[in-house]
């Protein structure tokens, strides 16, 4: 089980675009160190979980997405993005996606058959990942450079993490993409965020309810 997870995790970055982005960033984006954070909980509804969001984010079907994204997108990045939402979809558990329009941002979260995370697991799944990128951004115009990567197991729940920039040398882009793999409560998730800016959106994940 664990091995098909690794595949996953790692297939998902992979697919990770990067996407022509708003460039105003909201408040939320900015926290500052020590201040309380706003947002909202959403229910997932076929999953007893509830994930806590900054308000400007809303819940979106795959078809409102896509629709969304066709009129944002050049032709090759939407082919791309609808050929990433189909393998999210028909992995096992259910798939959830938000986005914040001011921001730019996309969020989506996988449930997934319970597989807990071991600090031994999350090394080889960094290990996957980095030998990945490499043999993806060959002949790309595509650069990836990891910002962070952690795991941490506190009361119960397992969280692997890894943050990488996304430059896009041709058209100048660049994003940003965390994904995260949680495990707690007899449940696993996977989480990636993509932002046109870097930020700490660990506080957010803490208000998570498994």
């Amino acid at each position: 089980m664990y091995k098909k997870l690794l595949s996953i995790s790692l297939l998902f970055l992979t697919l990770t675009s990067c996407m022509q982005v708003a460039q105003q960033v909201n408040n939320w984006a900015e926290p500052i160190e020590g201040s309380e954070i706003y947002g909202d909980y959403f229910q997932l509804d076929d999953d007893a979980i509830k994930v806590f969001l900054p308000d400007s984010f809303v819940k979106y079907s795959a078809v409102e997405y896509q629709q969304m994204l066709d009129s944002m997108l050049t032709k090759e990045a939407y082919e791309f993005e609808t050929r990433r939402l189909r393998y999210l979809r028909e992995m096992e558990g259910n798939h959830y996606l938000f986005f914040d329009k001011g921001n730019g941002a996309t969020y989506s979260i996988n449930t997934m058959p319970f597989t807990p995370i071991y600090k031994r697991d999350a090394q080889q799944l960094l290990g996957l990942i980095r030998l990945n990128y490499e043999q993806t951004t060959a002949g790309s115009d595509l650069e990836f450079n990891k910002i962070t990567a952690k795991y941490s197991s506190n009361a119960g729940t397992q969280i692997f993490k890894a943050v990488y920039r996304v430059d896009n040398k041709e058209t100048q882009i660049t994003a940003y993409s965390a994904s995260y793999i949680l495990s707690g409560n007899k449940k696993t998730v996977m989480i990636n965020l993509t932002t046109p800016f870097e930020v700490d959106f660990d506080p957010y994940l803490q208000k998570m309810i498994l």
